[in-house]
């Protein structure tokens, strides 16, 4: 096979300049594999975190090798492997694929397990592409806390995750109320729930639980300002061993998490998306071209909900 394609991504770790595009041979695919032509995908803090040479994934580049980026793929199915099942040629389909160590989705064409993805209607829009990763991490997050378990309290409300946690929280019958220091965003956004900024969030202590987005110190400080027993669950991975270790010390009980590919979860989440219960938001989109771009964006810290990259 000569098909040629472009994947986006990083030889050597560091600022947003430092991404570029490389053409690539189309490989010999596996009995379970399917290549797809990318129609669109999006950005992830893994994907920002990585270029910069933070985490395992960053840690496990041989050097001088080029390492692509992205995770998210919206886009049809060209070629499948002999035993791939679910999908065949001119589907189009959705998936978080390559998670967490085979990322290539910034690209052109991409290659994925069957079992990542599902079939989804081809007219949806190419915003669809924000719903894997961010989807998946939201409902799995949620799924490890309690929906009697009083008050949940969600910081970064107005990103990728947290968007679409609130929502999902709200469908689930969750007592759900945003912390954030964007309110005039949240209004804009128009989401029926709850919200209060840190501030006034820190002016009592809180009962209830916490699905922590931020991590780091902000983490931990709210943690201290909930009672006794408090759940929690902390998703960025850098800091989720110093975050666990605070919580300990002040009786709040909790842990980390790591998305997986669950097909099953992630039809439910395009299904809401569907039929209308789910919004994904996007904030912006970016040709393959000015993946750069997208990455500055992203750092700037004004971007909301999904940044979305056309292939």
């Amino acid at each position: 096979m000569n098909k040629k394609y472009i994947q986006a991504g990083v030889v050597r770790f560091g600022t947003a300049d430092r991404l570029q595009s490389q053409t690539m041979s189309m490989p010999s695919l596996e009995p379970e594999q399917v290549f797809i032509r990318v129609i669109s995908s999006s950005v992830n803090p893994i994907d920002v975190k990585t270029r910069a040479g933070l985490g395992y994934v960053a840690q496990s580049k041989a050097e001088e090798a080029f390492l692509p980026l992205g995770y998210d793929v919206y886009g049809v199915v060209e070629e499948i492997g002999e035993q791939a099942k679910g999908v065949k040629v001119g589907d189009t389909v959705l998936g978080m694929a390559g998670f967490p160590s085979k990322p290539g989705c910034y690209a052109s064409h991409v290659t994925a397990q069957h079992n990542e993805l599902i079939v989804v209607d081809a007219k949806v829009s190419e915003h669809l592409a924000g719903l894997s990763l961010a989807g998946l991490t939201a409902l799995q997050a949620l799924e490890k806390l309690n929906v009697d378990g009083g008050t949940l309290f969600i910081n970064a409300p107005t990103g990728g995750v947290g968007h679409l946690a609130l929502q999902l929280a709200s469908r689930k019958g969750f007592d759900v109320v945003a912390v954030t220091s964007r309110k005039a965003t949240m209004k804009a956004m128009n989401f029926d729930v709850p919200m209060m900024s840190y501030d006034e969030f820190f002016m009592q202590v809180r009962t209830g639980q916490l699905l922590d987005l931020v991590g780091g110190e902000l983490a931990c400080n709210m943690l201290s300002n909930m009672k006794s027993g408090a759940a929690f669950v902390t998703v960025p991975s850098i800091t989720k061993d110093e975050v666990i270790a605070h919580a300990a010390s002040c009786d709040a009980h909790g842990e980390g998490m790591l998305v997986h590919a669950n097909s099953n979860q992630l039809d439910e989440l395009y299904q809401a998306v569907a039929t209308q219960q789910l919004r994904i938001v996007v904030s912006k989109k970016f040709k393959l071209d000015e993946i750069a771009l997208a990455h500055k964006f992203i750092e700037q810290g004004e971007h909301f909900g999904k940044v979305i990259i056309v292939a």
